[in-house]
C-alpha cells in the first residue's frame, strides 16, 4: 500500500480550489498548535458558499443567509470544524491539482482508528468537489455518489490490497515484522 492516505476529487472551479488550500492551511496550523479557535473564527474563515452545505442549530452562531437543513448526510457546521481540527487524527500533507480537473488531498494517519474519511469527503463536497477515489489506509475505493450528500465506496482490487496481501500486512503490523 501507499504510505499516505488520500482522497482524489473533481475540481470544477480554480478559485474554490484556492479557497480550499487556504482553509486547509488554517486548519493544519490550528491542529499543530493546539489553538483550536472559536466558533466565530471558523464561521468567518469558511467561504459563504461552503456554509450553505452545513446545518446550524437554532442556538448556534450562524451566517445571515439560508443554510442546509439537518438531514441524512448533512453535517452540523461546528461538528465539522471540531472534527477537522480536533478529532480526526491525521496530518494534512498536501492538496494539489494532479491533472486537469482532478485534485488530491493527501494526509498521514497518526493512528487507527483515525476518524475515517466521511468527514473529509463531505468537507470537500462543501466546495462542490466530489470525491472520486479514496485510499483510506486499508483499501482503495471508487466513490459512487447516490445524491448530493450520500455516497458509497466500491473497493478497487489491486495487487497490494487483495485479500492475501491485506491479511499479510495486518499480521506484519500486529507482530511488528
Amino acid at each position: 500500500m501507499e504510505k499516505n492516505e488520500y482522497i482524489e476529487f473533481k475540481i470544477n472551479n480554480n478559485d474554490r480550489f484556492n479557497d480550499l488550500i487556504k482553509l486547509l492551511d488554517l486548519i493544519s496550523k490550528s491542529k499543530k498548535s493546539g489553538d483550536y479557535k472559536t466558533d466565530s473564527y471558523w464561521l468567518d474563515k469558511f467561504p459563504d458558499y461552503t456554509l450553505k452545505h452545513y446545518y446550524f442549530r437554532d442556538f448556534d452562531l450562524k451566517p445571515e443567509f439560508k443554510t442546509s437543513k439537518s438531514n441524512s448526510g448533512t453535517w452540523h457546521f461546528y461538528s465539522m470544524t471540531q472534527h477537522l481540527v480536533e478529532n480526526i487524527d491525521v496530518e494534512f500533507l498536501k492538496c494539489e491539482n494532479i491533472e486537469d480537473g482532478k485534485g488530491r488531498l493527501e494526509f498521514y494517519t497518526c493512528g487507527y482508528p483515525y476518524g475515517g474519511i466521511t468527514g473529509l469527503t463531505m468537507f470537500l463536497n462543501s466546495f462542490n468537489f466530489k470525491a472520486t477515489k479514496i485510499n483510506e489506509g486499508c483499501g482503495v475505493y471508487q466513490v459512487e455518489w447516490k445524491n448530493d450528500t450520500e455516497f458509497k465506496l466500491k473497493e478497487i482490487k489491486t495487487v497490494t490490497n487483495n485479500s492475501f496481501n491485506s491479511l499479510l500486512q495486518k499480521i506484519k503490523t500486529i507482530f511488528h515484522l
